[in-house]
């Protein structure tokens, strides 16, 4: 969903459902949720999902519905893949949801709603073996406007959609075969807005469990806990605990993702040779 060269990376047909519910205590505080399901085609060389993906915030709700492609390379011991994707988002504002400071401001119908359809793009490039990887990716490269309330001229608006640039770095390391430690950097860049850091440690314990924690530059801490159950089927809960403001008047937030590898599509021995690195060691973070 942030970066389309992701698609098909894990050699596997796999889908994942993840539900956020932020800043619990908030009215019209933000709720994501989404599904995807991505896999590995044409004997490795090429990976294509498909996805559903929906923001509601306040008064306002969009749903995405986005295609992925990603052509990879392969080289002895790592692997890149550039990928791109198109979606379609539906944008919808209930007018009864909007609070105001003056009840009488002519520019806002309380009573009004609307719903319109934006196109947009996203791209990305990403290199990456077991042991580490580097991606990049820009999400909403058309810079799509939605345009509501059209047939009114009195009350029309424009919400336009602003680049994002999402950059990851990840390494892993371990010298005992029984743990794992993942290490990630996470950074997001809008234009005038703040510079998003976010730094995760998690340790994998014999490829079934694993647990850590994260901190987000001027925002949370966030701990997280998971397991992966039959080698098909992974869970994990995460929490976060709030470092602004906010604090004041939230709970924190909760997020629970599921990912399940259909074992029926799961890649066969003669494709696994041709994209396994030369160095391969945690087959299970995969």
């Amino acid at each position: 969903m942030l970066n389309p060269a992701v698609a098909g990376t894990q050699g596997a047909l796999y889908t994942t459902i993840n539900y956020r519910m932020q800043w619990v205590g908030f009215e019209g505080a933000p709720k994501t949720s989404g599904i995807n399901l991505n896999g590995r085609l044409f004997n490795g060389k090429m990976g294509a999902g498909i996805y559903l993906m929906q923001d509601e915030v306040g008064p306002s709700k969009q749903i995405n519905y986005g295609g992925t492609y990603a052509f990879h390379i392969h080289f002895p011991d790592v692997e890149l893949s550039l990928g791109m994707a198109g979606n379609l988002a539906k944008y919808t504002i209930n007018g009864n949801k909007t609070l105001i400071h003056n009840s009488q401001d002519p520019s806002i119908d309380q009573k009004a709603s609307d719903v319109t359809y934006i196109p947009d793009a996203n791209a990305g490039i990403y290199l990456y073996n077991d042991r580490f990887h580097i991606g990049i990716s820009a999400l909403h490269l058309m810079e799509s406007e939605a345009k509501l309330y059209k047939l009114n001229a009195t009350k029309n608006g424009i919400y336009k959609y602003a680049t994002q640039v999402y950059l990851t770095f990840g390494y892993n390391y371990s010298q005992n075969p029984n743990f794992v430690f993942e290490n990630t950097l996470f950074v997001n860049y809008v234009k005038a807005v703040p510079l998003m850091l976010d730094y995760t440690l998690r340790v994998h314990f014999k490829g079934k469990l694993f647990t850590g924690a994260s901190i987000r530059l001027r925002d949370a801490i966030a701990i997280h806990i998971g397991t992966n159950i039959m080698e098909h089927f992974q869970i994990a809960y995460s929490y976060d605990f709030l470092l602004s403001k906010l604090r004041s008047n939230s709970s924190g937030s909760h997020e629970i993702v599921l990912k399940y590898i259909i074992p029926k599509f799961k890649e066969d021995k003669n494709n696994l040779k041709k994209t396994k690195f030369v160095h391969q060691k945690y087959t299970n973070l995969f």
